[in-house]
């Protein structure tokens, strides 16, 4: 067929078009081939289908990153309240978004909407359960909420993925308000023990021992926190004193007795003008001078000190006194020695002085502080070497054996 006879036949050239539409078959014939019609709408179809495509690819895709991208860079500058519209968007296109739902809740924390941070970090964690930020931050604002069992559960496991030690204060003031005392003393000490300098953590956690009656922890807090807190911060200084004050131990430096070293302010060692020059103690009531040897008595009235500091060579070699005040630094004082909780403390002996009073003498294990005992009147004895000075009958200078 000529090339005019093609032209003035546009249905045959189309059958007869080397296009994949008109392929023939393997004996050399063609195969039923489309109409121009047909064609055309083969191709709209096609175009639809393309189209549509590009279409869920847009929404599901590329239109969700974009939203991200920018939900994101409002994020990271802070804009919360972009972050939280740009997000809500893309997840309202698709729900699952990898860590949108935190981001999500993180924004609304930040902007004081609670119950919605709650819940999109719930949502969250439904997907990625051992998010340990996520189950510390849900925790926190249980607790915020006085929803105890839910941050008490929420925070513990938290802490087992490796939350800060701001979490065991948490889960022990949760315990606590749950009526549990020993799981909140517990994390109470956790919180101490993991503190790393923290002095807000220290003082809090501390606070809620005292409240839970544990003093000598508290105490251990408040002097942990007093190594941390700023200058000028008196709060651990104030709070030791509470709990040595609970503990029955002296909270004034001046009167604390420290075995073979010092009762209250004054030292072994010390000569009679460091004793006049202390304000504490300054010249005696009463002084007896026998050679090298002197003592020098406070308190009471010049006939009967309640104090003698004993000098040798004009050094302080000994101190004994009857005052109550003077306390070693964990509460052990005259007052109070006998009580059952101290006896341990003791290598105890007995002497007999005449024939009818008996002298009881109770020297710590470690040597350097003892009391004497005879009828209802006790004293306390601070020295140096293996035993102290006999004080209460004969020679003042004949060591007891």
């Amino acid at each position: 067929m000529s090339e005019d006879e093609k032209k003035a036949n546009p249905e045959d050239r189309v059958q007869n078009d080397d296009s994949p539409l008109c392929e023939e078959t393997a004996a050399g014939e063609n195969r039923p081939r489309f109409t121009r019609a047909e064609c055309k709408i083969a191709k709209t179809v096609l175009a639809v289908i393309l189209l549509t495509g590009g279409a869920i690819y847009y929404r599901d895709c590329y239109l969700p990153g974009r939203l991200l991208e920018t939900a994101d860079r409002s994020f990271t500058e802070g804009d919360y309240g972009a972050a939280i519209d740009n997000y809500g968007k893309a997840l309202e296109i698709k729900p699952r978004q990898g860590d949108t739902r935190f981001r999500m809740g993180y924004s609304m924390e930040k902007l004081g909407d609670y119950k919605g941070a709650m819940n999109e970090y719930e949502a969250h964690l439904k997907d990625v359960p051992d998010d340990k930020e996520a189950l510390f931050r849900l925790g926190a604002l249980y607790f915020d909420n006085n929803m105890n069992q839910d941050a008490f559960d929420t925070l513990r496991r938290a802490r087992e993925l490796g939350a800060p030690a701001s979490a065991d204060y948490m889960i022990g003031a949760a315990a606590e308000n749950l009526g549990d005392g020993q799981a909140a003393r517990e994390s109470f000490m956790e919180a101490i023990r993991r503190s790393e300098g923290d002095a807000e953590l220290l003082y809090v956690s501390s606070k809620a021992l005292m409240r839970l009656g544990r003093y000598l922890e508290a105490l251990d807090g408040f002097t942990e926190m007093g190594k941390f807190a700023a200058s000028g911060d008196t709060r651990a200084f104030h709070a030791s004193n509470a709990a040595k004050a609970m503990l029955g131990r002296p909270t004034d430096p001046a009167r604390v007795i420290e075995p073979g070293a010092a009762f209250g302010s004054v030292a072994l060692g010390e000569t009679s003008g460091d004793l006049i020059a202390d304000s504490n103690w300054g010249p005696p009531k009463q002084q007896v001078a026998d050679g090298e040897h002197s003592v020098w008595g406070y308190g009471g009235n010049a006939e009967a000190p309640e104090t003698l500091i004993y000098m040798e060579n004009d050094a302080v070699i000994e101190i004994v006194s009857s005052a109550n005040s003077f306390k070693t630094q964990d509460g052990l004082g005259i007052i109070n020695f006998k009580e059952p909780k101290y006896a341990g403390r003791f290598d105890r002996w007995m002497a007999q002085m005449g024939d009818a009073v008996t002298l009881y003498r109770y020297v710590l294990k470690e040597g350097g502080l003892a009391f004497f005992t005879v009828g209802d009147l006790s004293s306390a004895v601070v020295y140096s070497g293996d035993m102290p000075l006999s004080t209460s009958y004969g020679n003042e200078w004949v060591k007891i054996e």
